[in-house]
């Protein structure tokens, strides 16, 4: 019983160390208009944050050839079709109509210059990026059902919570194992007193 205890004990003790593997760099959508220094002041921001090619990548896409003329570029689609479905879920900035346009992974999507993008940018990598430019790139349309889902869902890190189950378990095991011999105990003193 022991060697089973220590055993588990090990497993749970070594979860966190191995779901620690080095995770993919989110990827930092800009669709941007030539020129637009705006999109420029925003790339220059996000190249300067210390997780840059670390935890994310910039990814620059073209939503129009310039700034001044606003003729769409090979990239406008794109932007138009991420921008409609993230604000059919809720996220009332996301508009192709101006640039920078900016989209981390299914947490921002938003047309706007910004120097607060860091710990967005940092929930994206710890959560994983879902990556939805991607996603609609490669043609899918079901993108961010998961924002649309009105169920509730606990966003519980597997590195916290597997221990913790694990540690319930092995309490209720050692409270059972307990009681079972307190019985025993209790039987075999009830015995020898007749």
């Amino acid at each position: 019983m022991k060697k089973v205890l220590f055993t588990i004990l090990a497993i749970i003790l070594f979860i966190p160390i191995l779901s620690a593997a080095k995770k993919e760099p989110v990827k930092v959508y800009i669709f941007e208009a030539g020129g637009c220094p705006y999109c420029e002041a925003e790339i220059e921001y996000l190249k300067g944050l210390s997780s840059y090619e670390k935890e994310f990548v910039i990814v620059q896409k073209e939503a129009y050839v310039d700034h001044v003329d606003w003729a769409q570029g090979k990239d406008y689609a794109l932007a138009e079709k991420v921008a409609t479905a993230f604000k059919e879920v809720g996220f009332v900035d996301a508009t192709h109509q101006a640039t920078p346009f900016v989209v981390i992974s299914d947490l921002y999507a938003k047309a706007a210059y910004s120097t607060d993008l860091e710990s967005i940018i940092s929930e994206a990598y710890k959560k994983g990026d879902k990556d939805i430019v991607s996603c609609f790139e490669e043609g899918k349309t079901n993108c961010l059902k998961h924002l649309k889902s009105k169920t509730i869902s606990l966003d519980l890190d597997t590195s916290v919570l597997v221990p913790v189950l694990c540690t319930l378990a092995l309490g209720i095991l050692y409270w059972f194992k307990s009681t079972s011999n307190t019985k025993k105990i209790i039987e075999a003193i009830k015995s020898k007193k007749k």
